[in-house]
């Protein structure tokens, strides 16, 4: 397989080639029409200084001795009546006749006679004896058929010593242009090898394609190794999360191996034990697999939602399930959103509430289209409130065990929020009670 290297190197020294011979050939056409134009309006003047002599003579002047002297260097003169009838043909030498070719509505005609082109001009000449003739003007261009000849042997030897150069300056390009696709090519290669994600070298100041290729390329590697991290510790923390319920089934489930069967109180608690145990284990794992889904790219379904019929549907389920109040206060307004995203959002905030507190939950609709959560619960300390977002957080792990709180409920409510372009700002005080405000990451969505 042909390296691409090679390919552009092939292809630029070829196509440089293919524009100089091309060019060289243009050279050589318009210096050969440049130069038969040249000797054609010399033949021009010479049939003019010819038809303004032969006026002024006499008609019984010697006209051939008159015309041998505007005879062309090399050439022929001849003179035709109008009938085409040769009246006068004189050579400049004694060697063969020169053959030419006159056409018709043309300035002069081109041919070719031993290799040597023949320029040949026809001009109207008035003759002595008042007779309308024609003047035809025949001469062989040797210097000329020189000069081409010369001028095609220099530009094919010029071709032929520009190819070296050319191939190695098409080298010296194609390095340029393969090195950093060569320098991916390693890293990547390295980065399969060893599981790293190394990154490439980015000069300053550049912008041209190859370094918006490295910069892509540097982005996706940093992106890759941090959900690569976010993986491991995701993987590390659930191991840890899943490992406490599965050893308090286990030691449940020996104690009603060995005792249960004569005692039962003992079989009443291991088996309500091993219950609440299993049910939190698919509790988290069901929210492990809600924050999985909400990071593969999903749809939004983006349509006018009133946020008050949300809330109201939150709460009755609230009070139905936990016989809590929730007090839904402010004036409704609509957002350009995901409806059943943004259910599950609030659904998230205002459950945690609910957990964490014993007092009426306040969710208040503010004239700006903010949502503030508030509640008099527990709190949370401040040095806890950067951390709220990751993953299988807890302020106090006891606490959250004895609500039921895996460390999840927040991430997901986050990456949903993300989704839908909202902000979540989150403040509170321990013994006081936590506030959530809920905005448009554009402070406004416009209906």
């Amino acid at each position: 397989m042909m390296k691409l290297k090679t390919k552009i190197n092939l292809f630029s020294t070829l196509l440089t080639l293919i524009i100089m011979a091309t060019s060289f050939t243009g050279i050589f056409i318009i210096y050969k029409q440049l130069a038969f134009q040249t000797e054609y309006t010399q033949l021009q003047n010479r049939a003019d200084e010819l038809m303004s002599a032969i006026s002024k003579v006499d008609t019984d002047i010697n006209v051939n001795a008159f015309l041998r002297a505007f005879i062309p260097t090399n050439g022929a003169l001849r003179v035709v009546d109008e009938n085409g009838e040769q009246l006068i043909y004189m050579q400049a030498t004694t060697a063969e006749r020169i053959p030419f070719v006159l056409k018709e509505y043309e300035n002069y005609t081109i041919s070719y006679w031993k290799d040597t082109p023949i320029l040949a001009m026809g001009y109207p000449l008035l003759w002595p004896t008042g007779e309308i003739t024609t003047l035809e003007l025949i001469e062989p261009l040797h210097g000329i058929a020189q000069n081409i000849a010369l001028l095609k042997w220099i530009l094919i030897a010029l071709a032929l010593v520009a190819v070296v150069p050319i191939y190695l300056a098409s080298s010296v390009l194609a390095g340029v242009i393969a090195k950093p696709i060569q320098q991916l090519t390693t890293t990547m290669q390295q980065n399969i090898t060893t599981n790293r994600y190394e990154q490439l070298p980015l000069q300053k100041n550049e912008k041209d394609e190859i370094a918006e290729m490295t910069t892509t390329y540097n982005s996706l590697m940093h992106r890759l190794e941090d959900n690569y991290m976010k993986q491991q510790q995701f993987v590390g923390n659930a191991s840890h999360e899943l490992k406490t319920p599965l050893t308090v089934i286990e030691s449940y489930a020996k104690l009603l191996q060995r005792r249960g069967f004569q005692n039962e109180q003992v079989a009443y608690e291991a088996l309500a034990a091993i219950t609440k145990e299993t049910a939190n284990m698919q509790d988290m794992i069901t929210q492990m697999l809600q924050l999985a889904s909400v990071n593969e790219n999903v749809e939004i379904d983006l349509a006018t939602t009133h946020i008050e019929p949300l809330l109201q549907e939150i709460a009755a389920t609230m009070q139905q399930a936990y016989a809590r109040e929730i007090r839904i206060q402010g004036h409704d307004f609509t957002l350009l959103t995901d409806a059943a995203k943004l259910k599950q959002l609030l659904f998230i905030f205002i459950d945690n509430a609910r957990k964490y507190s014993e007092q009426p939950i306040t969710v208040t609709m503010t004239t700006d289209k903010q949502i503030i959560i508030e509640d008099a619960g527990i709190g949370v300390p401040e040095k806890d409130l950067p951390h709220l977002f990751e993953r299988f957080y807890r302020v106090d792990k006891a606490r959250s065990r004895k609500t039921g709180g895996t460390g999840l409920g927040l991430p997901i409510a986050k990456e949903l929020a993300d989704l839908l372009h909202l902000t979540i700002e989150i403040s509170s005080t321990v013994g006081v009670g936590t506030v959530v405000t809920i905005l448009s990451k554009d402070v406004m969505i416009r209906e």
